[in-house]
């Protein structure tokens, strides 16, 4: 078994009711010889993701894993308000929204809110897509400095669509865009017959930031549903920052 084997299966051991354990203990509920539970456990504490109390001479998570938990609530936490907001605009016009995070050079969906429309489009949590080559991709890559975003797209572009960005020098042309309206589109280029409008956010705990778009067939994006979805986006930021000043 390796180091961080090791670690994983001691951290499995503790619970609220066995939240400090002594080494003897770990080796045993474990079946592993006391040196190599004795090596993981210096490690660990060493990193802060242990404590060690040398008068009770038990073993318990460290403050570094409190740290860890605190960004794990918080990411979710600021998630769940996105989701809340995602969900009233979807109500509103029956249309679909995503929320979506970077993964590499493409985006990740880690919600969906379906529409009621019956020609609701929708993908699943997992589902990945190129970042450059949809609305609240090219959102999430304006919030980013120039050196940045281009750290996050291949070179050169992959062909998408004819309405996708062919090359680096379009794609700057249109974060430009985005960086002076706020706001983002893509119509027929992941899939055909779609249209989206997407805005990012960061979170202001972790500063990890999150995209969010909304999906309408493509034969219904009027000027006046654009600008009714592009300003319930709009409000949306605004509340949420609003909310965590």
């Amino acid at each position: 078994m390796g180091v961080l084997d090791d670690a994983v299966a001691i951290f499995g051991c503790f619970s609220l009711e066995d939240p400090a354990i002594g080494q003897a203990d770990l080796a045993r509920r474990l079946d592993r010889p006391k040196a190599t539970v004795h090596r993981a456990l210096k490690t660990l504490v060493a990193s802060g993701l242990l404590e060690y109390d040398h008068s009770t001479r038990l073993y318990a998570p460290g403050m570094r894993l409190f740290e860890l938990g605190q960004i794990f609530r918080s990411r979710h936490h600021f998630l769940d308000m996105i989701y809340t907001r995602v969900k009233q605009i979807c109500d509103i016009g029956g249309h679909t929204g995503y929320i979506t995070v970077f993964d590499g050079f493409d985006l990740m969906v880690l919600r969906v809110v379906r529409g009621s429309n019956p020609l609701a489009i929708a993908s699943t949590p997992g589902y990945k897509s190129p970042a450059y080559a949809t609305s609240n991709g090219r959102a999430m890559l304006a919030m980013l400095e120039d050196h940045v975003w281009k750290s996050r797209v291949p070179e050169p572009l992959p062909y998408v669509s004819e309405n996708s960005p062919k090359d680096h020098a379009e794609l700057k042309e249109r974060i430009g865009k985005v960086r002076a309206t706020g706001r983002s589109y893509a119509s027929n280029e992941i899939v055909e017959g779609v249209s989206s409008q997407g805005v990012a956010i960061r979170d202001p705990e972790t500063l990890e930031i999150f995209g969010v778009a909304i999906s309408y067939p493509a034969s219904l994006g009027t000027p006046e549903l654009k600008e009714k979805i592009a300003v319930l986006l709009d409000q949306m930021r605004t509340d949420l920052s609003i909310k965590l000043d």
